[in-house]
């Protein structure tokens, strides 16, 4: 896993990250930034509710939709911030055998380490260290991470012990009917003639 992290300098430019190229993507995201430099040190608490719109901000093409709370608890110390995400709901995505619709739940809970330092530098996938100079943290792109690592490698509907609630058979069969009658390639077809023995 690694995360790419967005801080922001003095004069509101991304120090690094891929700049948006509209700009409502970067208007809608800056609720997701977090001035660090005036809290008391101790824990603060965020939520967030986001929907498909927070994807497409982000051009995230592997979720279609979602339904999901995220609850940021900051705990900041004098040389350190402990970020807790949780994060629970749905999300909607595309069956990878049928290609309908599939919702999958979510309930996340990870933590990610943010120290002070002289420099920039990357101690490990969930501590990153950031120079004083720093005074904002989006953490908008740790949480598409964290929702897009959290999706099974294999998304497919799940078939009920009654044969109930599986992927679409109508698209199924269409795409079997294809399958058959695909043309042969006849190179491909000397190797039958190979004997292995």
């Amino acid at each position: 896993m690694k995360f790419l992290l967005i801080f922001v300098n003095h004069k509101n430019n991304f120090t690094f990250a891929p700049q948006f190229s509209k700009h409502c993507k970067v208007n809608y995201l800056k609720e997701f930034r977090i001035s660090f430099r005036g809290l008391s040190v101790g824990n603060h608490t965020y939520n967030w509710e986001i929907n498909k719109k927070f994807f497409e901000a982000l051009e995230n093409a592997d979720i279609e939709d979602s339904s999901l709370i995220v609850d940021l608890t900051l705990e900041k110390q004098e040389r350190m911030m402990i970020l807790n995400f949780f994060i629970e709901g749905k999300i909607k995505v595309l069956c990878d055998r049928c290609l309908d619709d599939l919702y999958l739940p979510v309930k996340i809970n990870e933590r990610y380490f943010i120290k002070f330092g002289p420099e920039k530098k990357e101690e490990s996938e969930s501590v990153i260290i950031i120079p004083e100079s720093e005074h904002q943290v989006d953490v908008s792109l740790l949480i598409n991470e964290f929702v897009t690592l959290s999706l099974p490698i294999k998304k497919v509907h799940v078939t009920d012990a009654d044969g109930s609630g599986g992927c679409n058979m109508e698209v199924i069969k269409k795409l079997e009917e294809l399958s058959k009658n695909k043309m042969n390639d006849p190179r491909w077809d000397k190797l039958k003639d190979i004997k292995l023995d």
